[in-house]
């Protein structure tokens, strides 16, 4: 839970830099419009921020601060763009390139001030040869210090927290259970039991693992055996089953209703361990992450979604276990979050 807190507190200082970028950059709009000066705290973040070489920044504000400002915004537009394509190019793959292009915004506002420098180093020699004095503004670079900082943070907490995947969701004969998500009663209501346990049955997460959390609890209906769940209390240490998140989902490979059970509308008893070994898990199952991991050593072989950390967003796995003759000894789907451990 601790995490969780943490990650939570640092997307609301990504916010608050992030306002307070955009409030620097209104404050130089409304100066130039009105043909007044920033405030001098602006002036003072735009003189403090600089790299080692010397650099004079005039501190005056004029349309041509705006103008440089409005450049460097630019530049950072076009410099995700860059960055997109050649993200592209290299894994040919558009929504990991996409993940990469916006988990690593730090790297995208170095190659646009990269670019933006350049540009003014040669507007600089062009109006030099004119006679021309063109400054640089410590307003613009107020408004560009803002953008770095809060790109680095952010870049920090995407490394930490990653992209949201959308959750794994299974269904056993005519119910679906999103797993991490779905409540206890909602099989329930569909007829089902939990073997030796009742909707007012408490349940306890005893808080000593990182794959099982709750209690593992055999799921029947009519009879039979619709293999085993995790239910787990959502935010507490202990709540009724009814209230509980189903957090896991297992059946063997020689279960009666395995021709039930299907995940993401993939049926289970349609596969086999050449699937596995010839294929990318994630088309079998239909899936398109933005990030994952697939393990593929006989006979375990495992599919999981969201590999950075799962502090903030849920991360999801599939796996499918077989013996060494190559039958299915058990299919399973796992949530896993840090308010569960």
């Amino acid at each position: 839970m601790a995490f969780f807190i943490v990650s939570i507190a640092l997307g609301i200082l990504i916010l608050v830099l992030l306002m307070f970028t955009v409030y620097m950059y209104v404050k130089l709009v409304i100066a130039v419009k009105t043909n007044t000066e920033v405030p001098n705290w602006m002036y003072k973040i735009g003189q403090v921020f600089k790299s080692k070489i010397n650099i004079n920044y005039e501190d005056f504000t004029e349309p041509a601060a705006l103008w440089d400002t409005n450049f460097f915004i630019l530049c950072f537009i076009l410099a995700d763009i860059f960055f997109y394509f050649v993200m592209y190019y290299q894994t040919q793959n558009s929504k990991k390139a996409f993940y990469i292009c916006v988990g690593l915004q730090a790297v995208v506002v170095l190659i646009a001030m990269l670019f933006y420098f350049i540009v003014k180093l040669i507007l600089f020699f062009v109006s030099h040869i004119l006679g021309i004095y063109r400054p640089l503004y410590s307003p613009t670079n107020a408004v560009m210090a803002g953008i770095f900082v809060t790109a680095l943070v952010y870049t920090l907490w995407m490394l930490r927290v990653g992209l949201p995947e959308r959750p794994l969701d299974i269904q056993i004969d005519n119910s679906t259970v999103v797993i991490g998500e779905t409540k206890a009663s909602s099989l329930l209501a569909d007829g089902f039991e939990f073997y030796g346990k009742d909707a007012d049955s408490e349940i306890v997460n005893k808080r000593n693992s990182q794959l099982h959390y709750g209690e593992l609890v055999e799921l029947l209906r009519d009879g039979k055996s619709y293999g085993f769940m995790s239910i787990t209390p959502t935010f507490k240490n202990s709540d009724k089953l009814e209230n509980c998140t189903i957090t896991y989902y297992e059946i063997p490979g020689d279960s009666e209703v395995l021709s039930q059970v299907k995940f993401n509308d993939t049926a289970l008893s349609s596969l086999s361990i050449q699937y596995f070994e010839n294929s990318d898990l994630a088309d079998i199952f239909s899936l398109k992450p933005y990030n994952y991991h697939q393990y593929k050593r006989s006979p375990l072989y495992t599919l999981k979604l969201q590999t950075v950390g799962y502090s903030l967003w849920k991360s999801y796995s599939i796996e499918a276990d077989f013996f060494e003759n190559n039958s299915v000894h058990h299919y399973g789907v796992r949530a896993q979050h840090t308010i569960w451990e």
